[in-house]
């Protein structure tokens, strides 16, 4: 006969989505609210929780959900039922659900005798057959057939100009034409299609902070509350995994340094309660991730003393340097305001590597502070890692590319207008002073046969949090391509994101503009 089917408490996909479940419970009963709306959530909490321990068939915890429930009830607080979903949730962790004893140990209350809890059918179903699990390694393949797919389709412009130069034939090069828009409609629905199966809401990685923020809270001898916006925000799933890191780095350095103790804060006329607020959403084709606190925000001046003290910045700039450049001081490698090596924040590494591991998936952070009042975190993040969006321009006499995304407009600039402050040509642009770069110098290339003009072509970018003008000697265009990094010894060039093979065949190296500033 047919072999017998698992029981739903046996599914492996059963078990991962009611951690799923258990997670999502745990992090709605996190979010701050009112009393009268936090005894609704238990309630609620309990319900769901009830039902999916009946149709997984794990009805023994059964009655320690009922003790953690009645509990928060009576205390109006929702720590018992968080306290139980830990002890859950570690158990699921463990790839058992609850109820499930641990390996050579059985539950003191289930009797040998006792006969298996059938789960409910219709819920048991529903959890095991409406998400479908692929490993991401077989999406990521499908997504790299389709950046392939994108440069053969790069390709067919240029047979079109060729068919009509070399060849004579019009007629050939409009249908080529044709079929390159038709190719680019139905690449694009694939691309984003694939893509989508990629995207992960953010709150996948902001569901942990609740507990760590009140778990470092209780050390620290502080009182916070972390309020969290936009957990629905979705970005690729690469992008998610590179999230945690910093921003627990973040939050860690927020709670040990930023928010005051409930004494200081009385003092300074705060709520003893402090409040770190993460705000996730979407502008454009960028995630903008923000953490702010309010609490003492960050002292200009001490950071230029440590600065200093670290040989990180000369006499002259410890003078010179405004309160906003002292403030960015703190993305400088190196740089740190703990003395000691603490298990909270000071591990002797500062915001530096918070921004190297944002660089590495394309992202970006930028810092605002007031004293007094708290500090604010930007994260920018691209939705996408697959097909990216280059500008190519053209450097004495070849071609490279400058992400999209980096790139604000492109002005003609009248030599007239262009000024010399310290040492450096700036051009004024709408009131803001935007130091100029020009790239041939700094990817050292002989300008050679390149014909000084009146007017110079800058290509205005965001680097680092500033702004900046880049002298190039053209234009070409906007493309997709898919960026590899470069491998051997080009690896150690600096200045290189890496390279794209264009329709033509050709390679177009890609700058990384962080590196080369």
């Amino acid at each position: 006969g047919l072999p017998a089917s698992p029981r739903p408490s046996e599914d492996p996909s059963l078990h991962s989505t009611a951690a799923e479940i258990l997670a999502a419970q745990k992090a709605l009963l996190d979010l701050p609210s009112t009393p009268e709306a936090r005894a609704g959530r238990i309630a609620s909490a309990g319900q769901t929780l009830e039902a999916l321990l009946r149709a997984t068939g794990r009805t023994s915890d059964l009655t320690s959900l009922a003790r953690a429930v009645q509990q928060a009830g009576a205390e109006s607080s929702s720590e018992p039922l968080k306290q139980w979903l830990d002890s859950i949730q570690f158990a699921a962790s463990a790839a058992s659900l609850p109820g499930d004893a641990p390996s050579g140990r059985s539950p003191a209350r289930a009797g040998p005798s006792s006969p298996p809890q059938r789960p409910e059918p219709a819920l048991a179903q529903s959890l095991a057959t409406t998400v479908l699990k692929v490993p991401i390694g077989k999406v990521d393949r499908l997504m790299e057939l389709v950046g392939e797919m994108v440069v053969a389709k790069n390709a067919l412009p240029y047979l079109a100009t060729r068919a009509e130069s070399e060849f004579g034939s019009p007629e050939l090069a409009r249908e080529i034409k044709s079929h390159h828009a038709v190719i680019h409609r139905i690449v694009q629905e694939m691309q984003d299609g694939i893509q989508q199966v990629r995207m992960l809401p953010v709150g996948t990685v902001l569901q942990r902070f609740p507990r760590l923020v009140r778990d470092l809270s209780k050390t620290l001898g502080k009182e916070v509350d972390l309020i969290m916006e936009g957990e629905d925000t979705e970005v690729d799933k690469h992008i998610v995994d590179a999230l945690a890191d910093p921003l627990v780095h973040i939050l860690r350095n927020s709670l040990d340094h930023g928010i005051e103790s409930p004494a200081e804060r009385v003092r300074a006329g705060k709520s003893p309660r402090g409040q770190i607020r993460i705000r996730a959403g979407q502008e454009g084709d960028r995630a903008r991730i923000e953490i702010e606190d309010d609490g003492r925000g960050i002292d200009a001046q001490a950071v230029k003393r440590k600065a200093y003290e670290k040989k990180l910045i000369s006499e002259e700039e410890l003078e010179t340097l405004d309160e906003e450049g002292a403030i960015q001081l703190v993305f400088r490698p190196g740089f740190s305001t703990s003395e000691t090596v603490t298990d909270v924040s000071g591990r002797g590494v500062g915001m530096d590597v918070v921004r190297r591991s944002l660089e590495k998936v394309g992202g970006a952070v930028s810092l605002s502070s007031r004293p007094g009042c708290g500090t604010r975190i930007t994260l920018t993040l691209p939705l996408s890692m697959a097909v990216s969006r280059v500008l190519e321009i053209k450097v004495g006499g070849q071609p490279f590319g400058i992400p999209l995304e980096d790139v604000l407009e492109t002005v003609r600039v009248p030599l007239g207008q262009v000024h010399g402050v310290r040492d450096r040509s700036v051009v004024v642009l709408r009131g803001q002073v935007i130091p100029l770069y020009r790239v041939s110098a700094l990817l050292g290339l002989d300008r050679h046969g390149v014909r000084e003009q009146e007017e110079i072509l800058v290509l205005v970018a965001r680097c680092s949090g500033s702004t900046v003008g880049l002298i190039v000697d053209g234009l070409s265009q906007a493309l997709e391509v898919i960026v590899k990094p470069l491998d051997g010894p080009l690896a150690q060039l600096a200045g290189y994101a890496g390279a794209a093979l264009l329709g033509d065949g050709a390679v177009l190296p890609v700058l990384n503009l962080k590196e080369l500033l």
